[in-house]
């Protein structure tokens, strides 16, 4: 059964952000030069009760509902033999917005295909460390096999250049890297000292299903000029989550640890993962760090942001683990553990936040998923958990279920 996203010519591992339908089902325009598809999501979630020393006292009790509903229209235009447009138009309440009716340019690029299965785009870029992604972004949720993302995921888009390529070896073995440049935000940023995020990845994919994956990513900012904004680069908080609590906005990354502010960070990551017909399993480990922090971070540990940032270290080391397993063509079940650690400079005391998803999906058809999870983490007091108020003892947990439904056209 063909469930893939749409072709962009690149490896999945590289392209796993940039489209959410099928090409089976892309209406096709001018003889084919344009290719209009899209996707849609709408989720049910259990109330999730923040328990304990909760940053917003107002998300310590809530009651089920169901979530705004996402979507997205993506235009593929090919211009010429080498030449190609992408755009993805969406509404996407958990990254942006805070639940506004606003449709968005989500993604976008001018593609320019080059000799040996290389390119370079220009537009917007996605700036990770990720790789082997599945990943719940708006609406584009069919390649995740859970409803939400990772708790240490490494992600966000900017603006600038993306170099890729993809390579299969005379023994089979498929190599792929790309690489960003990128000014530190999804809009226009010409602030003096903001510098440009440098990235790169690559990965070696063996015949057996063994593959090795790694990332670095370094942010160049002065701190004058992130000075009243809310980090100098969005990547090591996230991209947006689908748990949502009862006060706190459903974009605030409440979600994630809260440690790296990506003023002057460099971040590694590096990846394992073995994939059969029926079962794969993914590993990971990595680590961000920073020359500054938040204000009101430092010593207290405290994952709620600011907008002002004072020099002194900020760190994070992380690991993930997570497995999938076809039962048929059209069920499947999966587990993802992750644990992250504050040790930036001046914590002492329990720094950890963990979180344990387990998830379900059924296949209706080529184009249409139905998932569902079980979700629980616990933050430590000094942990930079999102949810977690550091000046009060004990730290917080939340647990919860949520179900989805997607489809793609």
């Amino acid at each position: 059964m063909k469930r893939t996203l749409i072709n962009m010519n690149v490896a999945a591992a590289i392209l796993a952000m940039s489209a959410v339908a099928t090409t089976a089902t892309a209406a096709e325009f001018m003889d084919g030069k344009i290719k209009i598809s899209g996707a849609a999501m709408q989720s049910w979630q259990s109330g999730i009760d923040v328990d304990g020393a909760a940053a917003n006292a107002g998300d310590a009790s809530s009651d089920s509902a169901f979530q705004r509903m996402r979507f997205a229209l993506n235009i593929n235009a090919q211009v010429s033999e080498n030449v190609s447009v992408f755009a993805e138009l969406a509404e996407e309440p958990n990254d942006w917005g805070n639940g506004s009716a606003a449709i968005s340019q989500d993604l976008g690029w001018i593609q320019f295909d080059l000799p040996n299965n290389t390119g370079v785009r220009l537009g917007n870029v996605v700036s990770t460390t990720q790789n082997f992604i599945r990943y719940s972004d708006g609406a584009a949720v069919q390649s995740n096999p859970f409803v939400g993302n990772g708790l240490v995921d490494m992600i966000t888009a900017e603006e600038g250049l993306w170099a890729y390529g993809s390579h299969t070896l005379s023994s089979g073995t498929n190599v792929t890297w790309d690489a960003v440049l990128a000014t530190p935000d999804f809009f226009t940023d010409f602030s003096d000292g903001h510098g440009y995020n440098m990235g790169l990845r690559g990965t070696v994919n063996l015949e057996s299903g063994l593959s090795f994956g790694a990332g670095t990513f370094k942010t160049n900012h002065d701190q004058a000029s992130v000075a009243g904004k809310a980090a100098g680069s969005l990547i090591a908080v996230g991209d947006g989550d689908n748990y949502q609590f009862a006060s706190t906005a459903v974009n605030a990354r409440a979600t994630h640890p809260l440690i790296v502010p990506g003023v002057d960070a460099f971040i590694w990551q590096a990846d394992v993962q073995y994939k059969a017909n029926n079962f794969l399993v993914h590993g990971l480990i990595g680590q961000a760090e920073d020359d500054y922090s938040w204000v009101g971070q430092g010593t207290g540990g405290s994952g709620l942001t600011s907008t002002a940032y004072v020099a002194q270290k900020s760190k994070m080391a992380f690991w993930s683990i997570e497995g999938k397993y076809d039962i048929s063509n059209d069920f499947y079940v999966a587990a993802r553990y992750a644990e992250s650690e504050n040790k930036s400079a001046g914590i002492s005391g329990p720094n950890e936040a963990t979180r344990l998803q387990l998830g379900a999906g059924y296949w209706m058809n080529d184009s249409t998923l139905f998932k569902a999870e079980y979700v629980k983490q616990e933050e430590d007091q000094f942990s930079g958990g999102g949810a977690t108020d550091s000046s009060v003892a004990g730290g917080t947990e939340w647990d919860g279920l949520i179900v989805e439904a997607s489809v793609t056209f």
